[in-house]
């Protein structure tokens, strides 16, 4: 479901006025960035929310047992740290800052996200004009690309080449938006930056941990739509993200196997069992063709080691193979 977003009189929630044009206002929003071993990106992080016109009124560095000094360098770029003393992934952390904001918005927020100096105050603005709306999102992506729910056939798309990928359009997980619309009701956005309702998310009791590492914030919309609430897309607001980088040391590819293991369990929760089962086959076999396709060309391969058979095996088994290959204890808890 892609529209355009109208604003509507009542809501499930009362929301305060906010004048967000009053430069240095402070807003009503707790910042929460979840954090494992990714101190450089942290000042710059700090730097970026300190310098719009509009500034979060507490700023939360939740951290997943980093083994640098992450920690310092949070405290030390205007952080406060909560140390939850182990890795029990993005969710599960992002539900710890949700418990301690008292705000009446929540920014969650990766740490190699950089914001433009207006972001933050556009997102806020979106969710007071729209009181029906739970979540906005912001742009990341030229063109400007809305998200779908994910299924299937989104997925076997995304492996295609991209002379077929053209043809075969309708059957991506991404929506072209028309960048001068000033917010638009989408199925979801990306969680890398993204400002939430605190109210709407305690009803819903924040994010399923369940999902170690991707497609949280997709099933907290989903869940978030099941009982009423918008979710919108703000091509106004931009921001850039270091894809992947969230954590010293740590790729896309090592991350792929928790990618394919969430998205198994994504449809597990939404689909019947026998959708679910053939999704992750479909994706096994997907990753197995472009591995070997990669291998033939000489191109650089896109999935670790394990990520074919990802979807048939237990999270904890996907962690602790991680965890050996990196030589490290415990693997990042951001998207």
């Amino acid at each position: 479901m892609i529209e355009r977003s109208t604003q509507s009189e009542s809501s499930p929630t009362q929301h305060s006025s906010l004048p967000v044009d009053d430069p240095n206002r402070a807003a009503d929003v707790t910042v929460v960035v979840v954090t494992y071993n990714s101190p450089r990106h942290l000042e710059a992080l700090g730097r970026a929310l300190a310098s719009g016109p509009l500034l979060p009124r507490r700023m939360l560095a939740v951290d997943n047992a980093s083994t640098d000094d992450t920690v310092v360098r949070a405290k030390s770029a205007g952080f406060e740290v909560l140390e939850t003393g182990s890795n029990d992934g993005f969710g599960a952390a992002c539900n710890v800052g949700l418990r301690a904001a008292s705000t009446e918005f929540v920014l969650f927020c990766n740490p190699d996200v950089r914001p433009s100096p207006d972001a933050l105050g556009r997102l806020v603005a979106a969710l007071i004009d729209n009181p029906a709306a739970a979540i906005a999102g912001v742009a990341f992506d030229k063109p400007y690309l809305a998200r779908r729910f994910s299924r299937i056939t989104g997925d076997i798309w995304i492996f295609l080449p991209t002379s077929i990928q053209r043809s075969l359009r309708r059957f991506s997980i991404e929506v072209p938006i028309d960048p001068t619309s000033e917010q638009v009701v989408v199925d979801y956005v990306v969680g890398a930056f993204m400002l939430c309702r605190v109210a709407a998310l305690r009803l819903v009791d924040g994010f399923d941990e369940r999902f170690f590492l991707y497609c949280e914030e997709e099933d907290l919309c989903r869940r978030l739509g099941e009982i009423g609430w918008q979710t919108l897309f703000v091509p106004a607001a931009r921001a850039t993200h270091e894809t992947s980088t969230s954590s010293e040391g740590t790729d896309g590819k090592a991350m792929a196997p928790f990618l394919l293991h969430s998205l198994y369990w994504y449809y597990r929760k939404y689909h019947t069992r026998v959708y679910a089962e053939f999704a992750r086959c479909v994706l096994s076999v997907c990753v197995i063709v472009d591995k070997g396709y990669r291998a033939v060309t000489h191109k650089e391969q896109a999935y670790g080691p394990g990520t074919a058979r990802a979807a048939f095996r237990s999270i904890n088994s996907l962690r602790c193979e991680n965890n050996r290959r990196a030589g490290k204890g415990a693997v990042r808890g951001i998207t």
